[in-house]
């Protein structure tokens, strides 16, 4: 059984300025421009200018983010019908 299956997932953002989440697992990246965290529904990126972390607590699952957000990217799942077409090409 998904240990993260009973999690929830939650967004909460304000002005396109601050971005509270919760169901975060790990943090994959991080810079000025682009964060990318593993959720317990999937990859998550988040893209802006001047994002940095304000708070972070994995134990929790809660993640505060600040900066100017542009776009908040959920990418398709390994498995789709685009990552069956990437998986035949780079093989």
């Amino acid at each position: 059984m998904d240990k993260n299956a009973d999690k929830v997932h939650r967004l909460t953002m304000n002005n396109r300025e601050t971005l509270s989440l919760t169901g975060a697992i790990k943090v994959q990246s991080f810079d000025p421009k682009e964060i990318a965290l593993e959720t317990v529904q999937g990859m998550m990126t988040i893209k802006g200018e001047k994002l940095g972390i304000k708070h972070l607590d994995l134990k929790e699952g809660l993640v505060e983010i600040e900066g100017f957000i542009e776009a908040i990217v959920y990418p398709r799942q390994a498995g789709g019908s685009r990552g069956n077409l990437w998986g035949r090409i780079f093989r």
